[in-house]
């Protein structure tokens, strides 16, 4: 139950940016855009964690989106994820397991900003700021307000879903109950946004897992919240390796279905004016 989980939670998080590439316009074919987010989320596991990014800025340009384009969703992203986390281990863990609060608490310090950022007009605005300042032309990105209440929506279900995927590593630890609940889904959520506040660490390996076996001692004691976090860093990296691969070859069986598809000795083409070939040639 736990590797399922943890492949659902995986997939949930391809839909917060999904939104996002939606939201600031970008037209993309469903299948595409899910090859181009499993596979590029392997490059997170490298150092600086910036790869995935990097990867999906160079992507956009399938679609006819510019690096810009790309950056603001993918950037969003992140922000939505970390806020999201941040917010869940705030109201969650102060009553069920403060471990993990009181080594990281200067991470709340974090919300402010990110929470500024993620309004569709301020990131959009930075960039633009940003793209003068070097003597380039403003990207003109826009993001429409219900890209991001859907961001939202999907990023507090990665959090439960994640949460679940850990609280069923700890039941049979005897950590049971709402209380229990509580401290796996608040402390998954803050290990995630921490990790991906520490930007150098790939993954977040080592700030991550600290975060959640300080959250889950309190519960199962620190040798079985270690396992707990390894067991749980395992099936998530299993998760990532696993949905990479599916994509690339349902992306591969779609495009040799499309080869093989009868398109037609004499494909018609349209121009502007809605007049095709085929009919020039007949009235010819």
């Amino acid at each position: 139950m736990s590797a399922l989980l943890a492949v659902i939670g995986t997939t949930l998080i391809s839909q917060v940016w999904r939104a996002y590439v939606l939201g600031v316009g970008v037209t993309a074919p469903q299948l595409d855009l899910d090859q181009v987010f499993f596979v590029t989320q392997l490059g997170k596991y490298l150092p600086g964690s910036v790869w995935p990014v990097v990867a999906q800025m160079e992507a956009g340009r399938r679609w006819g989106a510019s690096r810009s384009t790309m950056l603001v969703s993918s950037a969003l992203m992140l922000a939505m994820l970390t806020t999201t986390g941040l917010g869940l281990g705030i109201v969650l863990l102060p009553w069920s397991s403060g471990a993990g609060l009181r080594q990281y608490w200067w991470t709340v310090f974090f919300l402010i900003p990110l929470i500024a950022m993620l309004h569709p007009r301020v990131t959009p605005w930075l960039l633009d700021r940003g793209l003068r300042l070097i003597g380039r032309p403003a990207a003109g990105v826009r993001l429409s307000g219900r890209a991001v209440l859907i961001a939202a929506a999907w990023s507090v279900t990665v959090w439960l879903v994640l949460g679940l995927h850990v609280y069923s590593l700890i039941a049979p630890l005897g950590a049971t109950g709402q209380t229990a609940l509580a401290v796996a889904v608040g402390g998954m959520a803050l290990a995630w946004a921490v990790g991906l506040i520490v930007i150098p660490a790939p993954a977040g390996a080592g700030i991550r897992d600290s975060v959640l076996v300080l959250t889950l001692s309190p519960s199962v004691g620190p040798t079985a919240a270690l396992t707990v976090a390894l067991a749980s860093r395992l099936l998530l990296l299993c998760a990532d390796l696993l949905l990479a691969g599916l994509s690339m070859a349902v992306a591969r069986a779609a495009r040799s279905r499309a080869a093989r598809s009868p398109s037609g000795a004499d494909p018609v083409r349209t121009d502007g004016g809605g007049t095709s070939d085929r009919g020039t040639e007949g009235s010819g």
